[in-house]
């Protein structure tokens, strides 16, 4: 019940990160050259979000094959969500300002 609940969640926060991606278009000024940085922004956010899924299952299969407890492992997947986001933000905001 653990791990499906944990699943339930690192997926929610994924949803909702993919959901926020698209605000990285206010913080580039339109019109200026910062706009055409957005990409390696949305491609860094995109990359960590697909990334932090992909560490999550690899440490469940690995739980999986060696008999373990899977229990709240799905979560590890949260903090690099986040991170991913942030970091995509933190590009658009200081490569969109050039």
């Amino acid at each position: 019940m653990r791990a499906a609940v944990a699943t339930f969640l690192a997926l929610g926060c994924g949803w909702a990160a993919a959901i926020l991606v698209p605000l990285y278009e206010f913080l580039a000024e339109e019109g200026q050259r910062g706009s055409r940085y957005l990409p390696i922004a949305y491609g860094l956010a995109w990359t960590g979000i697909a990334a932090a899924g992909v560490a999550a299952a690899v440490l469940v299969a690995s739980k999986l094959r060696t008999r373990s407890a899977i229990g709240w492992t799905p979560l590890v997947a949260v903090p690099l969500i986040i991170e991913s986001w942030l970091l995509g933000c933190l590009v658009a905001l200081v490569l969109g300002s050039f």
